[in-house]
């Protein structure tokens, strides 16, 4: 597929996920709100369902992030894996600075790192794929003659 459909692909998939994270409108206020910023990583983690869901939901979110980034990078980057990660980083930090200037929200270095954590899966999804279609083919290849 050419890259060009990957980068359109990711970009719908992360103005998606950057819509419905945003989620309320409402609660924008323009003012930070640092009194909610959660800075210790996993501090209020707990096995709560409520949170569970939330921190998979995260996860869940961002690996099709690094699925396309790596698809969309692979051929016309050096250093793909490392250019999807700071898109998945980019695209996290973000999020949270829009949460720090909304009532109620909770901006959080835990979220932060689920997200880059589920961009890392998506782009080891990528080349397992890869890998894994580049070792069929090179056994039906050898069956073959």
């Amino acid at each position: 597929m050419p890259i060009q459909v990957w980068r359109i692909m990711l970009g719908i998939w992360l103005t998606s996920v950057l819509m419905v994270i945003s989620l309320p409108w409402s609660k924008f206020d323009a003012r930070p709100h640092w009194k909610n910023v959660q800075w210790v990583p996993f501090e209020h983690f707990s096995l709560h369902p409520t949170v569970l869901t939330e921190t998979i939901l995260n996860v869940i979110a961002f690996i099709p992030v690094g699925y396309l980034a790596a698809r969309s990078l692979a051929q016309s980057h050096q250093r793909p894996v490392l250019g999807a990660l700071a898109l998945g980083a980019c695209s996290s930090v973000s999020i949270e600075l829009y949460q720090l200037f909304c009532q109620d929200r909770v901006p959080s270095t835990t979220d932060l790192l689920m997200n880059v954590g589920g961009t890392a899966i998506g782009v080891w999804l990528a080349f397992a794929i890869d890998w894994t279609l580049t070792f069929f083919m090179l056994h039906i290849r050898r069956l073959s003659t």
